[in-house]
């Protein structure tokens, strides 16, 4: 709290996005540090946000909140979710962060902050690998055909998902800091079209045709044991944030081999 208040104060700062938090498998083995971290975390920034008087604070949430996604919203039919779709999260980080979700509308509505949580779809681009780990399929898909190395999956080439490139994410949160006014707490922030991971396959194989990749057919890619795909219905995000997502998987996909490869020469 103290570096949080002089960090706002000594800044003059206005908005604050908070995208910190403690994920993957450690938040699952650590839950009393996960909460710690990712909802007293959240107090603290807003605590600060009250004391400094901050226009608006942006929480990046998750998917996972949605939890299991199943009848209408998952295979077969995969129809868009809108956010008033229940929140049934099952892990401890999807429940902090529908936690934090509801303690910012409280900020929101009782203490004078004014808030807007955000919920990505399945994120990919460069620097997710080494913090989601298994979880980071949508990256070893790409990055490792750009490094030579084969990519290997026993299921899920069939199942369906929303995956939003990292400069979408940062569209969808820079819209919602700068916004003049925001008319909702929960914002979807993803592309509103459903792909599979063989559509990755085959955008891959047009830039480096000799990819070693071996998908299995069937659902749940992630090794869930709930299915954990879905589609997000974007509506609300384009008519109230003016959010227009502007990498289709083939302009991601061609953005990040090129992101890769930069990253390589400047090594």
């Amino acid at each position: 709290m103290p570096r949080l208040l002089q960090a706002i104060k000594k800044h003059h700062v206005t908005h604050v996005v908070h995208a910190a938090a403690f994920v993957g498998a450690v938040s699952a083995s650590n839950p009393a540090l996960s909460i710690q971290v990712n909802v007293m975390g959240l107090v603290n920034v807003l605590e600060a946000a009250r004391a400094l008087d901050v226009r608006r604070v942006v929480f990046t949430s998750a998917k996972g909140v949605y939890g299991p996604i199943t009848g209408e919203y998952g295979s077969p039919a995969w129809k868009p979710m809108p956010e008033d779709v229940p929140a049934r999260p099952k892990r401890i980080y999807d429940s902090a962060k529908f936690m934090g979700e509801n303690v910012c509308t409280y900020y929101n509505d009782n203490l004078g902050v004014e808030t807007v949580s955000l919920r990505f779809a399945s994120t990919y681009g460069p620097g997710k690998t080494a913090r989601h780990g298994p979880m980071a399929v949508m990256s070893r898909i790409v990055e490792n055909p750009a490094n030579g190395l084969p990519f290997t999956l026993a299921q899920g080439g069939d199942d369906k998902d929303d995956f939003i490139y990292n400069k979408d994410s940062a569209l969808g949160i820079y819209l919602a800091t700068v916004a003049e006014k925001v008319q909702s707490r929960v914002y979807n922030i993803g592309t509103g079209v459903g792909v599979t991971l063989r559509d990755f396959e085959r955008i891959i194989r047009e830039h480096i045709p000799g990819a070693r990749i071996e998908i299995g057919g069937g659902l749940n890619f992630y090794g869930f044991p709930y299915p954990a795909t879905g589609v997000y219905d974007i509506t609300r995000a384009r008519a109230e944030l003016g959010y227009q997502p502007q990498y289709d998987l083939e302009r991601g996909i061609a953005d990040y081999l090129a992101s890769l490869r930069d990253m390589k020469a400047a090594a």
